[in-house]
């Protein structure tokens, strides 16, 4: 007789989803074999964390920025560049100074590391040693330079730990028991270090240098895990359609404890007829509630023409074929639409593929909004709103498109997300260190198309490249894992609107629109709903703000090009892809 996990399994393997991904992490101690596990398993997002944490972060951000109320909302205050040489404080021991990026009282688990791959003189490759002690050890279990540990070119190696553009990205999940101090041996430079605080009690155990070695099968299959790709499954539910101006597509999904494990959509005429990614909408509902209303084109990075990308959770073609590998659970109903918003036909293929879900009082739906195109100026600066949401889950990613017309930088500005109560207290859970540096890279010189890249977590999908450096649209993701921020109340993701040192004039404008990814528990609301007039819109393009900033310089109020939007029939045609 088969039991019911051999028949899961076997249910699996043929839907072409890895056993290792959806059994996830298995009870008991948290290790650095049960977080890898984690780590590469989509479905562990989709349902909030037991036992629960915190998702903090200690940076190297200005200390001059100390509450969202300070009375100097400029760069000496609230928007304080030189953001690089923050620091907790200098000790003194028997090797000298260190410098404390980090410390925390508690169990917990260190689940990102960022810096650039210099230090202060850009020809300097190498910079300080990075040590971090764990539970109160005067020795530390890491010593050896930063630069070369996130880069994956000391103990932590690829995939797990990437070279990105002039930056160096580690996911090496680093567990501790009762504490954590981080420092380095010489002066502070730019580093994001993002971790969890798990509550009093929770059994963790601590990282250490031989399990790090024996956890090599586990560091291995992770690696496989956030690189390979499922293949289509060819019993996924499909359908296509030519869809008319104001005609939809519906997917309806099996009905009952289910997951939308792989779902792709297919617009062929978008490779010529760009202007299809921003007016065809990916809407869905589950149980009830539209939780996903977004373009095409700017759930995959892809706003303003297609735009290669592969990362664990997305992926785009050359030829129209976009891929999400997100877990969207439901507990009775599911439904998956795509909207002609546009004034052409579009010939659009949905597919996806389902797998059993066992609703709990844990699970939760899969989110994605999209904040319309806004254009801002260089001055005065301010905190732009990616999403404010109310209610309980884990926020999860997002990608902000920049349209930039000076070919300079265009990114000074910092992340700063409110986790529940912070919001009240003015002042953020993370506080970043600049745009680029939130996406995984770094700065250092003007970016070109050269620098763009897709890793497993991370993507520079576009740089600009008009003019051979920045001007164009620039688009850059970023998918959490270990690092997703878990939220019970609420949660307000702000990013600087503080561009480039020298491109600081009202007559100086960017283009933003943003995505943001999040699952939550049924009821959660948030100030991003469907904006169906504004997505019928042509998207911006660089002679319109040419043409605003020249009207700003004039004294004259900018405009904008728009097309009309389309009204909502139910589209009646389908086919298999």
């Amino acid at each position: 007789m088969i039991n019911q996990q051999t028949f899961l399994l076997a249910t699996l393997l043929v839907l072409g989803v890895s056993p290792f991904t959806a059994l996830g992490a298995q009870s008991g101690p948290i290790t650095l074999k049960s977080l890898l596990r984690e780590m590469a398993d989509p479905e562990a997002v989709a349902r909030f964390p037991e036992p629960e944490y915190r998702c903090l972060q200690a940076s190297s951000y200005n200390r001059a920025s100390t509450n969202r109320n300070q009375p100097n909302q400029d760069t000496t205050g609230w928007f304080a560049d030189s953001d690089g040489v923050g620091f907790i404080r200098i000790e003194t021991n028997q090797t000298g100074k260190e410098w404390v990026l980090m410390e925390h009282e508690g169990p917990g688990c260190i689940t990102k590391m960022w810096t650039p791959f210099f230090y202060y003189d850009f020809h300097n490759r190498v910079g300080p040693n990075v040590r971090i002690y764990l539970d109160g050890s005067a020795k530390p279990v890491i010593d050896e330079p930063l630069i070369a540990l996130v880069r994956g070119e000391g103990t932590f190696r690829p995939p797990l730990a990437v070279a990105t553009a002039r930056a160096g990205d580690s996911y090496v999940p680093i567990p501790f028991g009762r504490s954590c101090k981080i420092t380095m041996t010489g002066k502070s430079f730019y580093s994001l270090i993002n971790y969890r605080a798990y509550p009093e009690g929770a059994k963790v155990e601590t990282f250490a240098l031989d399990g790090y070695k024996a956890a090599a099968e586990e560091r291995s299959r992770a690696g496989r895990e956030l690189t390979s790709r499922p293949q289509p499954n060819r019993r996924a539910l499909q359908r296509a359609a030519e869809l008319r101006p104001g005609e939809r597509l519906e997917l309806d999904l099996p009905a009952g404890g289910k997951s939308v494990r792989q779902f792709a959509v297919r617009l062929p005429g978008a490779v010529t007829n760009t202007a299809s990614l921003r007016s065809t909408v990916l809407a869905m509902t589950f149980d009830g509630e539209e939780t996903v209303w977004c373009q095409v084109g700017d759930f995959f990075c892809s706003s303003d023409s297609l735009h290669p990308l592969e990362t664990w959770q997305r992926t785009v073609t050359s030829d129209g074929t976009m891929v999400c590998r997100w877990v969207m659970p439901y507990k009775k109903r599911g439904v998956l639409r795509l909207l002609n918003l546009g004034s052409q036909t579009v010939a659009a293929q949905l597919r996806a593929e389902v797998i059993p879900w066992k609703w709990d009082s844990r699970s939760m739906h899969f989110h994605a909004n999209w904040r319309p195109d806004e254009v801002v100026p260089g001055v005065p600066f301010r905190d732009w709103n990616f999403i404010d949401i109310h209610g309980q889950g884990v926020y999860v990613g997002d990608a902000w498109t920049v349209l930039n017309v000076q070919g300079s930088w265009w990114g000074e500005g910092d992340e700063k997300i409110y986790v529940d109560e912070a919001w009240d207290e003015s002042f953020p859970t993370h506080f970043g260190t600049g745009s680029e540096d939130y996406y995984g890279w770094a700065g250092g010189e003007v970016p070109t198309r050269k620098d763009e890249f897709s890793v497993p977590f991370l993507s520079n999908v576009r740089v600009g490249g008009l003019d051979g450096y920045t001007t164009g649209y620039n688009i850059c993701t970023r998918t959490r894992s270990l690092d997703a921020i878990p939220f019970t109340r609420r949660l307000v993701f702000d990013m600087e609107s503080s561009f480039g040192t020298d491109i600081r004039n009202p007559w100086n404008l960017l283009g933003y629109s943003a995505v943001t990814f999040w699952y939550a528990k049924p009821g959660a609301t948030h100030n991003r709903p469907p904006q169906p007039a504004l997505a019928a819109k042509a998207i911006y393009s660089v002679e319109d703000l040419k043409k605003m900033s020249e009207a700003i310089r004039q004294g004259h109020a900018p405009g904008a090009t728009t097309r009309p939007a389309g009204s909502t029939v139910i589209g009646p045609s389908s086919a298999t892809w």
